[in-house]
């Protein structure tokens, strides 16, 4: 199972951070969106787990506490190597603390995870074409009006692939 543990939006978030991306789509149209029940904010890259360690994971994040808290999406941005368009905040200390939390639980079930300094983000479009000068693209940081998202649990999401190809998060319940 390949898995990540990330923030999952509210519908209210999940459908602004949809709109954004429809809209950044138009200006990149080779470009691939997010599909909407796809978006997140991952806190710890893992890969493939087998299933029993992935139980165990899902049950370790839903035994996380979490005191609710607010983020705040408020720029767009490019990642240029990695050919992506994301949305992104202000540092939020509790979120780099869930983060390391999360970090925490993974190094103590010995489960390994990408340890690339956590950047807060979420990946809305693609295979985005090399940066070409063009009124209306993303530059980096770029001021969007804000979007409220509620953060209240770090999650184990499982990805699968479907039969026609695409890509479907799935939230893994603990067992």
């Amino acid at each position: 199972m390949r898995c990540f543990v990330a923030c999952w939006p509210d519908p209210a978030t999940r459908s602004h951070l949809d709109h954004a991306a429809q809209g950044l789509h138009a200006r990149y149209p080779g470009s691939r969106r997010m599909r909407a029940e796809n978006l997140h904010l991952t806190l710890a890259f893992i890969g493939e787990l087998p299933q029993s360690m992935a139980s165990e994971v899902a049950s370790a994040m839903a035994d996380l506490s979490v005191a609710p808290f607010a983020w705040y999406v408020d720029r767009f941005g490019r990642f240029d190597r990695a050919h992506i368009v994301w949305a992104g905040g202000p540092e939020e200390p509790r979120l780099a603390q869930l983060a390391e939390r999360v970090r925490g639980r993974l190094q103590a079930l010995q489960v390994r995870f990408d340890r690339k300094p956590f950047a807060a983000h979420v990946t809305l479009l693609r295979d985005v074409p090399a940066r070409e000068p063009a009124p209306g693209r993303p530059e980096p940081n770029q001021a969007i009006e804000p979007i409220h998202w509620p953060i209240e649990a770090a999650r184990l999401v499982v990805s699968e692939r479907e039969a026609r190809g695409a890509t479907r998060y799935r939230l893994l319940e603990p067992a």
